[in-house]
């Protein structure tokens, strides 16, 4: 080829080069100009695909907040790790005025606290009642550990059937309280009687149940107590209540629901929630939670969920939901009985969340069945040196 051939291919080459150029910058330029719809669209493009190809996502918790939450299991069977809560704060200083507490440095959990002045400051505006004592809340593990060694030492026993082994009270958590009557002499501990009972039939819808039952000792391992309720939350406590069960019986009953088979529950004729079970990841530090994709709240949903440790071997998840299954059913909650110790909700507690029946016991009767066996008992552990759960 001579040297004019290769000039006028040269430059036909770069005549080439030269229009594609051209027309790359223009679909630059047009792809610029409509670079604002794209990026918009975009997103909307995979979200759409996340909907449809992943109905869940994770979430990661620390296995160490097993010990965390409203519904951890401490018992003769589960320790807890003193510390795990660090929402322990000055009860004087955050109560109500319908209640008084026998020490100004007594500490529990923040939300027990709020639960307590709801609970009694409604009791208060119903009866007018204000002499509720609180007189054991939050314990460390040295104190518990001195009341259990003095316990010993008095009874000459070697394991104490009084007092809970240090690490095994519930007292520890901060989300349990002791209630007394501030009567101005002996401080008897609280007891279903009189207009007292308003307490143990609406102590549920502010997340509080009656930890140690007649009808459950043999579960709990622990003679009944009429003066200690426990925190669990308003949902948790309503479905307890119903069920009549002890909480080592809920939780157990719990773990029989995961994510892809959960646990439904109609708390009211408009709130509704879905519960399940995740155990622990046992081979990492961390466990991976699985939650509807709804619980994002980044698709214009809005799915609340907690998640709780049990204590022992993972983590209760508890999601609002906006409705509830076609085939939503309530039979679990009367598959393990009515208990003798029942109590039935006063006239202004919601007839949706708890059914009465002929054959379930009132209040007053509950209370006395249960106190004709352990009144004794309950009245000598009025002051807290005397209630070691």
């Amino acid at each position: 080829m001579n040297k004019r051939a290769m000039t006028g291919f040269s430059s036909a080459i770069m005549l080439a080069f030269s229009l594609m150029l051209t027309s790359c910058s223009g679909s630059q330029s047009d792809a610029g100009e409509n670079s604002e719809t794209a990026e918009t669209e975009a997103p909307v493009t995979e979200v759409t695909e996340a909907v449809t190809e992943v109905p869940s996502v994770y979430v990661e918790v620390q296995n160490s907040d097993i010990h965390r939450g409203d519904l951890i299991l401490v018992n003769r069977d589960n320790e807890y790790s003193d510390g795990s809560n660090p929402n322990i704060v000055n009860i004087y200083e955050n109560k109500s005025d319908s209640y008084k507490v026998d020490r100004s440095y007594m500490e529990l959990d923040k939300t027990m606290i709020e639960a307590i002045n709801s609970m009694l400051d409604d009791f208060a505006a119903k009866t007018g009642i204000t002499n509720i004592l609180c007189n054991s809340g939050y314990r460390s593990y040295d104190e518990q550990k001195q009341m259990y060694d003095e316990d010993l030492e008095n009874t000459g026993l070697l394991e104490s059937d009084l007092v809970a082994p240090p690490g095994h009270s519930e007292h520890h958590t901060g989300l349990a309280m002791d209630f007394a009557i501030d009567d101005g002499y002996e401080y008897p501990a609280l007891r279903n009687e009189g207009e007292y009972s308003w307490i143990y039939s609406n102590a549920a819808k502010y997340g509080l149940i009656l930890r140690y039952t007649e009808q459950n000792k043999h579960i709990t391992k622990y003679r009944a107590e009429s003066w200690h309720f426990r925190y669990v939350g308003p949902v948790h406590a309503s479905m307890i209540y119903r069920m009549g069960v002890a909480l080592e019986q809920y939780e157990g009953f719990i773990k029989d629901f995961q994510y892809d088979n959960p646990l439904e529950y109609k708390y009211s004729d408009t709130e509704f929630y879905r519960i399940y079970y995740v155990p622990m990841d046992m081979t990492s530090e961390k466990t991976s939670i699985p939650i509807p994709y709804e619980c994002l709240n980044n698709n214009g949903a809005e799915w609340p969920y907690t998640v709780s440790g049990n204590n022992s071997d993972g983590f209760i998840v508890t999601v609002k939901i906006p409705e509830l299954s076609p085939d939503y059913d309530e039979t679990f909650l009367y598959m393990f009985g009515a208990g003798a110790e029942t109590v039935m909700p006063s006239d202004d507690y919601s007839s949706e969340d708890i059914s009465s029946s002929e054959d379930e016991t009132t209040g007053e009767d509950a209370g006395e069945d249960s106190q004709d066996e352990s009144g004794d008992a309950e009245n000598e552990a009025g002051n807290d040196e005397d209630t070691g759960w």
